[in-house]
């Protein structure tokens, strides 16, 4: 009878089997947690802080990864390939907000969430959301009331817009329009103590414009007509604003 150490000379060990197949998956969500806190902190430990970082880990499957995304976010984010991976921060309302960027073989540039890849029973990402992505959520949804405020002010004055901290006269581009003096989290908390909800339980959608959505659209609808009905304004320019706590 041939000896089955024989038979397998030659050939890969169970071991190295299983680190070719691993290879080929996705890789856990821990280690995507740690290369993405690695990275982050990167772009945050320089002066100024970096705006991206190529990510250069190629024992990580990209393309499973992606894949595992939901359909049909998947392949809407690998397109024609993928030619690298970058930590960039989301082109949005809300500063600092870092995302995973695909950057495809044809040079167009796709974002993603790779928490979206980990909806299953041994995660439980989908079971609360992020305070950070409900308030860039909440944000977004009321975006349009900030913006009209500050077109109403330009009309009014003719076109110039006026710090109201400095007194210097801003061009559109300069101008932030700020919650005052009732901040945008004393906002959000009445609103939730309004309705008896915690932030983690605002349900998200992903939004390709600002990352994320609420929803559920009723709430949204509720969040707007309440933030319009509650919220005031004053305009202060990009440098104050990088200055005070909250906007």
């Amino acid at each position: 009878m041939p000896s089955a150490l024989k038979s397998r000379q030659g050939k890969p060990s169970v071991a190295e089997m299983k680190a070719d197949l691993q290879r080929l998956r996705k890789p856990t969500a821990k280690c995507l947690e740690e290369i993405f806190q690695r990275y982050h902190q990167a772009c945050l430990s320089t002066s100024p802080q970096m705006k991206e970082i190529e990510v250069k880990e190629p024992d990580v499957n990209w393309k499973a990864l992606v894949m595992s995304l939901p359909p049909p976010h998947n392949k809407i984010v690998l397109g024609v390939g993928i030619r690298k991976i970058l930590l960039a921060e989301t082109e949005c309302i809300y500063q600092g907000m870092y995302r995973f960027h695909v950057v495809r073989l044809d040079g167009s540039r796709a974002m993603f969430d790779f928490r979206e890849a980990y909806n299953d029973a041994y995660h439980n990402y989908k079971d609360k959301s992020f305070k950070h992505d409900v308030e860039l959520a909440l944000r977004a949804a009321v975006l349009h009331q900030l913006v009209q405020h500050k077109e109403m002010l330009s009309k009014d004055s003719q076109m110039e817009l006026v710090s109201h901290i400095s007194g210097v006269v801003l061009p559109w581009e300069k101008a932030v329009v700020q919650h005052f003096p009732v901040t945008f989290q004393m906002l959000v908390d009445s609103f939730l103590n309004e309705h008896q909800l915690h932030m983690e339980e605002i349900k998200l959608d992903f939004c390709e414009d600002h990352g994320y959505r609420i929803k559920d659209q009723d709430l949204l609808d509720k969040w707007r007509i309440f933030h319009r009905s509650k919220a005031h304004y004053r305009v202060i320019s990009t440098e104050e604003a990088m200055e005070q706590d909250h906007l």
